[in-house]
C-alpha cells in the first residue's frame, strides 16, 4: 500500500475518539480528547495533533478519513436545527400532530408525545394530488405556489424545504416537480422530498423522516464544509466516509444529502466494532477443551459519556431494520418517539453514560440521565465549571476510577470535586455520600440491565445464552454486574474498548441500502417477479448500479404480513435469482413462528416492503495483519492496592490495581481488580475471572448468584 496511514474518528456527546492505523509498521494506535460541541472538527485536528506528537503522522501520507458522528441525534434531541418551511398536500397539515393516535401507555393519564420538529408557521398548503395507487390527479399550479412560497422564505429567511405530499412513494412525480421549481428559484436551497428520503407507506412515518432530514441538513453540509476545509489545509487528500446506521459507511457527498441517515453513526459502528472483537476471540469449546470457537451470540453493549446502547448479534449477525425511533419521552416505551422509515441497525438506547446527571425524581428516588454533562462543562471532577452529580463522579467517588489516570486524556480530575457533588446529591437524599454514589452506581446497572431485558424480549431472544462484548470507555467499569443481573456467564473486555467505535469504521463495508413500498400477494407472485424489482431498485439509483456492476454483494430483506394485518416482520431471502412463491411462504413461516409462536397456513401471505443492501465484498481494512501498538508493552502488572467502596456489600475493600498494558496473553486476573489504560478502567467484581486471550481481549466468567 502506497499510503501510510488510514485514520478512523468517532465523536461522542463527551470525547471524539481516534483509531489511527500506521500500514508500514502495521500497528493500531489510539487516543481520545473531549469534544468540542460547537464547533466539532475542532476536537478532531485537536486529536491529529496529539497523534502527530507521538509519531510523524502526515495527512498528506493517508488515504482514507472514516467518521462517525453524533451531530444529528444530539440536534434532534436538543431541538438545535434550522427552520424549514414544510410543503404539504392541502388539507394535511396537522399529519405530524395527529400521527397514530396511539397510547404508548394505556394506564398514563399524563401520557406525553414528542413534537414535531419544525414551526408550525412555516407549513404551506400545495393544491395538489397523487391517488393510493399512483395516478397523478392533479398537478400543482407553479405560478400561485411560488409565489407564496417565495415571500414565506423571504421574510424568514429559510433556505431549507421539506417536501412532503400524500402517496408520493407511489408516484413522486410532483414531489420532485415542486423539488425543480424550488432549486431554480433558490439556488442555494436544500430540499427533502419524502419519496426520496422515505419512499414508503404510512405518511405519518415519512413525513416525520423527511422534517427531520430537512431540519438537519444545513447542519451537516455546515459542519462537512468545514471539516473537509480543515483537513484539506491539513493535506489530506484522500478518501472521506461516513458510517451510516445501517452499518455501511458513505462518501460524504451522499451522506449530506440523506443527514436522517447518520442518526444512528456512532452506535452502529460500535456493533460493527463488537462483530469485529467477537470474530477474534478463541473460546475453549465446553466438551474436549481442545478445539476453539469464537463468540457467536452476543450481546453488544456500549457506553461512553452519554449514552449506552445495546444490540444482539445472533450466529454473529446483527440486524438491520426498517425503522426506529428517536427521542423517545417514555421509558423503553414504543410509540413514544419520532418514528424514522430509515434503514439501521436494530438496538435499544439508554439515556446512561459516564456524563449522565444524577438527580431526585418525584418519588423521592435517584434517577440518573437522560441529561448528560457531555464535554461542556463535563462531570463536576473535571473542574470545568460542572457542579451536578454524575455517573463519572459516583465512580471517582467510589475510587474505581482514578485522578491519575484521566491524565491521558488530557483531563485534570479532582475527587474533591466530585464527592461535593455527590455530597450535595446526599444531603438533599438524607443519606451518606458513599451510599448516594453507591445508588447512583446501582440505578444505571439496573436501567441498563432493564433495557436489554425489554428488548430481548421483544425480539424473543434468551440473553442467558448470549456473551456480553463491552466498548466504550463507560461500559467496562460495569459489564461484570449487569452481566451477573442478566445471568449472562461470559464477558469481554477488548482491547481498547474506550474507543472501540472509531475501531469499527475499519469494519465496515462500504454501500447503501434502498427501500420501497410494493404490495405483491405471495400467492399469485410470478416467477422471476422477485429479481425484477430488486433490479429495478437497483437501476434507478447511480450509486447502486455503480456498486451492483463492480460484483457488490446483494441482500434482500421482504417486510412481510398477512393480507389486513397492519405491520410487517422482516424476512431474508437467501438466493434472489432462484427463490419461488414456496420458498418465500416457507421463510415468512418460520420468522413468523419465531416471534409469535403460531402459523396461520391458509391466511393469504403480501410482500408489503422491499429492503435491498448493495455492499463490497470487502471490509474497508484488514484489521487481521495489525497488532496495538502499546499491547504487551509494559513491566509491571500490578501497579498498587487501591481501596474502594465494593458495591456489591457496602463495605470498604481493598483491590488489585493492573496495567493493561503489561498484561500478556494466557495471564489470569482473579475477581477483586481494576484493570486500567489510557481509555479506559475496567472492574473485575469477586465473582469474576479475567484470562488474556491471544489478541490481548480479556475474557471474563461470571460467577452465577447463588
Amino acid at each position: 500500500m502506497s499510503s501510510k496511514f488510514s485514520l478512523a474518528v468517532d465523536i461522542g456527546g463527551t470525547f471524539t475518539d481516534f483509531v489511527l492505523l500506521d500500514h508500514q509498521r502495521q500497528v493500531v494506535l489510539t487516543d481520545k480528547v473531549l469534544t468540542t460541541p460547537h464547533s466539532p472538527e475542532r476536537a478532531i485536528l485537536q486529536g491529529i495533533d496529539k497523534l502527530s506528537q507521538r509519531l510523524a503522522l502526515d495527512l498528506r501520507s493517508a488515504d482514507l478519513f472514516l467518521h462517525a458522528t453524533t451531530i444529528i441525534t444530539n440536534a434532534v434531541i436538543e431541538r438545535k436545527g434550522s427552520d424549514f418551511i414544510l410543503l404539504h398536500t392541502a388539507g394535511f397539515r396537522d399529519v405530524l400532530e395527529i400521527g397514530r393516535e396511539h397510547r404508548y401507555n394505556l394506564t398514563d393519564l399524563k401520557l406525553r408525545f414528542p413534537d414535531p420538529v419544525g414551526r408550525r408557521d412555516l407549513r404551506l398548503a400545495v393544491d395538489e394530488r397523487v391517488s393510493a395507487t399512483g395516478e397523478a390527479v392533479r398537478a400543482p399550479d407553479k405560478a400561485s405556489l411560488m409565489a407564496q412560497l417565495g415571500a414565506l422564505a423571504e421574510r424568514h429567511g429559510v433556505r431549507s424545504f421539506a417536501v412532503c405530499f400524500l402517496h408520493a412513494y407511489r408516484n413522486p412525480a410532483n414531489e420532485e416537480m415542486v423539488r425543480d421549481w424550488i432549486r431554480e428559484a433558490f439556488p442555494d436551497a436544500y430540499v427533502s422530498c419524502s419519496a426520496a428520503v422515505a419512499p414508503t407507506q404510512r405518511e405519518y412515518e415519512r413525513w416525520t423522516t423527511c422534517t427531520i432530514n430537512a431540519y438537519t441538513m444545513p447542519l451537516l453540509a455546515d459542519y462537512v464544509a468545514r471539516l473537509r476545509q480543515a483537513l484539506a489545509a491539513a493535506g489530506f487528500a484522500g478518501r472521506s466516509l461516513m458510517m451510516t446506521s445501517s452499518g455501511l459507511p458513505m462518501e460524504f457527498d451522499r451522506c449530506v444529502g440523506y443527514p436522517i441517515r447518520m442518526i444512528e453513526s456512532g452506535p452502529a459502528a460500535g456493533v460493527l466494532a463488537a462483530q469485529e472483537i467477537a470474530g477474534r476471540i478463541d473460546l475453549p469449546q465446553p466438551a474436549g477443551g481442545a478445539a476453539s470457537a469464537h463468540l457467536s451470540n452476543v450481546l453488544a453493549f456500549d457506553m461512553g459519556g452519554t449514552t449506552a446502547k445495546g444490540a444482539f448479534l445472533s450466529q454473529g449477525a446483527f440486524h438491520v431494520q426498517r425503522s426506529l425511533e428517536v427521542a423517545r419521552v417514555g421509558t423503553f416505551q414504543p410509540g413514544s418517539g419520532l418514528p424514522l422509515m430509515i434503514p439501521a441497525i436494530d438496538l435499544i438506547e439508554i439515556g446512561a453514560g459516564g456524563g449522565s446527571i444524577a438527580t431526585i425524581d418525584e418519588r423521592g428516588t435517584i434517577a440518573v440521565g437522560p441529561s448528560s454533562a457531555g464535554a461542556d462543562p463535563g462531570p463536576a471532577c473535571y473542574g470545568r465549571g460542572g457542579t451536578a452529580a454524575t455517573l463519572t463522579d459516583a465512580n471517582v467517588a467510589l475510587g474505581y476510577l482514578s485522578e491519575e489516570n484521566f491524565a491521558n486524556s488530557g483531563i485534570a480530575v479532582q475527587r474533591s470535586r466530585a464527592e461535593a457533588a455527590i455530597q450535595s446529591l446526599a444531603n438533599r437524599l438524607g443519606t451518606s455520600l458513599e451510599r448516594a454514589a453507591r445508588g447512583i452506581r446501582e440505578t444505571v446497572n439496573e436501567n441498563v440491565a432493564r433495557a436489554f431485558r425489554v428488548h430481548a424480549g421483544e425480539l424473543g431472544i434468551d440473553y442467558r445464552r448470549y456473551a456480553l462484548v463491552c466498548t466504550g470507555g463507560s461500559a467496562p467499569l460495569h459489564a461484570a454486574e449487569i452481566a451477573r443481573t442478566l445471568s449472562i456467564k461470559t464477558v469481554a473486555f477488548p482491547f481498547g474498548a474506550g474507543v472501540s467505535s472509531a475501531f469499527g469504521l475499519f469494519v465496515g463495508r462500504e454501500g447503501l441500502t434502498l427501500q420501497k413500498t410494493n404490495a405483491l400477494p405471495l400467492d399469485t407472485l410470478p416467477e422471476g417477479r422477485v429479481g425484477a424489482e430488486v433490479r429495478a431498485l437497483i437501476e434507478g439509483d447511480a450509486n447502486a448500479r455503480a456498486l451492483a456492476a463492480a460484483g457488490a454483494d446483494v441482500v434482500l430483506t421482504l417486510g412481510m404480513r398477512y393480507v389486513g394485518q397492519g405491520y410487517e416482520i422482516d424476512v431474508g431471502i437467501d438466493d434472489i435469482a432462484t427463490c419461488s412463491a414456496a420458498s418465500i411462504r416457507e421463510a415468512f413461516h418460520r420468522a413468523y413462528r419465531a416471534v409469535f409462536g403460531v402459523i396461520f397456513p391458509d391466511y393469504v401471505i403480501e410482500i408489503f416492503n422491499w429492503t435491498v443492501q448493495i455492499m463490497v465484498r470487502d471490509k474497508l481494512c484488514d484489521l487481521s495483519r495489525f497488532r496495538y501498538a502499546n499491547a504487551g508493552t509494559g513491566t509491571r502488572k500490578t501497579k498498587a492496592l487501591r481501596r474502594v467502596l465494593d458495591t456489591g456489600t457496602g463495605e470498604p475493600a481493598e483491590l488489585a490495581v493492573y496495567d493493561r498494558y503489561a498484561l500478556r496473553p494466557g495471564d489470569t486476573i482473579e475477581g477483586g481488580a481494576l484493570i486500567e489504560e489510557n481509555d479506559t478502567t475496567i472492574y473485575l467484581p469477586r465473582f469474576a475471572r479475567g484470562t488474556v486471550t491471544e489478541s490481548f481481549d480479556i475474557v471474563a466468567d461470571i460467577q452465577s448468584r447463588r
